[in-house]
């Protein structure tokens, strides 16, 4: 006879509502949440843990809270849920509609700091979710001495161990919200730096089983029973090609406290690469086919700029979200910057339409160009003045 054992997911960051440049990124997030369901239902997880940042600012658009209100219930309904707020998250915004029903249990502040959500099966786990805690106003609420991200999460971990200690041999889950010591951090990370100090010691969390953490968005352990899940979809380009793939952690927890960690691959319904190369090199060579529907960062290496080279990259690749350039230095480099130079004291409307148009692939609008000449009468006026 197998040995009982309780199944756990941890998941976060999802940062619903979060953009790439100019493109919505709705399509991305609803794969990877349809994914995240289909998983939970196959593999018969008991208990789904979300880490924090469930939206990707204090008010989410629309679209993001309509996104929300349809997947937390559907995944309430397969599994134990529990979630906290993360630093991007609105804790006035987040306990209200889908959030109230059985099955979902939501921690946003330091009421019922200290008390687990308990999962009942052949033996006991009590889970302890610690939100993000902001030190500047909850150090006061706490009764605490110092204002520090340290002091807040000693004090809130103090109160789960408090706890802990009255339930014989409980096994035990912290879940938090926090810069660790030592981890490893990516472009799309919001600081939570108060006071000159933003991370905490690992050895906060000592004495818990295991300790589900969010905030940073690559995967990665922090000794061996503290993990940050990541975020689901990449959320900048330096999570790109970091050795880590997008990932979920699924827990097999025994009664004797062993455990068995699983990392998941989430599937991503579109890429994210880096490519540098000639315009002419990206548009016709057969080697960047792979990456044609793929979240694009440009660099182009043409020794002069290209004419409307956003508008001729987008007639083959769709999704191209920056363009660079990274001309190697010439004398028609240089021959191409003194004229610039001459055009921007004749003409400098005309530098920033010219601008405009090789960086975008089209020229200021009659509002823009209106915009541009009062900036420039402005400075000109100001100029004249000093």
């Amino acid at each position: 006879m197998s040995e009982p054992v309780i199944r756990i997911l941890h998941t976060a960051d999802w940062h619903l509502g979060r953009r790439l440049g100019r493109f919505d990124r709705e399509d991305d997030f609803r794969a990877a949440l349809d994914w995240l369901a289909a998983e939970i239902e196959s593999r018969e997880i008991d208990v789904v843990i979300m880490a924090g940042d469930i939206y990707d600012r204090a008010l989410p658009p629309v679209d993001a809270v309509k996104m929300h209100n349809r997947q937390l219930p559907r995944l309430a309904g397969l599994a134990d849920l529990i979630l906290v707020t993360g630093n991007h998250d609105s804790v006035n915004r987040m306990g209200f509609g889908p959030m109230l029903r059985e099955g979902l249990h939501l921690r946003s502040g330091i009421e019922g700091l200290g008390e687990p959500v308990l999962i009942e099966r052949d033996f006991q786990l009590a889970i302890y979710p610690i939100p993000y805690l902001d030190p500047m106003t909850m150090a006061n609420e706490l009764d605490l001495d110092e204002s520090t991200h340290t002091a807040v999460i000693e004090e809130a971990v103090r109160r789960c161990r408090d706890d802990l200690a009255s339930r014989g041999g409980a096994r035990s889950i912290a879940v938090g919200h926090a810069f660790i010591t030592g981890s490893e951090t990516s472009e799309s990370e919001r600081s939570i730096q108060v006071g000159g100090s933003e991370s905490v010691s690992a050895s906060v969390f000592d004495g818990f089983d295991y300790v589900a953490l969010g905030h940073l968005h690559r995967p990665q352990a922090v000794g061996g029973h503290i993990r940050y899940a990541g975020s689901p979809i990449p959320l900048s380009y330096s999570e790109v090609g970091a050795g880590a793939p997008k990932s979920v952690t699924v827990l097999e927890l025994s009664a004797d406290g062993s455990i068995e960690q699983e990392q998941v691959e989430i599937p991503q319904m579109v890429g994210m690469a880096r490519v540098s190369a000639t315009l002419e090199e990206l548009l016709n060579k057969a080697e960047f086919k792979d990456i044609e529907g793929d979240w694009l960062e440009v660099t182009l290496t043409d020794s002069a700029r290209p004419d409307q080279p956003m508008d001729r990259l987008r007639s083959r690749f769709e999704n191209v979200v920056s363009l660079r350039f990274d001309a190697p230095i010439s004398s028609a480099s240089e021959r191409e910057a003194r004229e610039l130079a001459e055009i921007a004291e004749a003409d400098p409307a005309r530098l920033v339409s010219t601008f405009l148009e090789e960086v975008r692939g089209s020229k200021p609008t009659e509002a823009e160009a209106a915009l541009v000449r009062e900036a420039l009468d402005w400075k000109s006026g100001e100029e004249t003045v000093s």
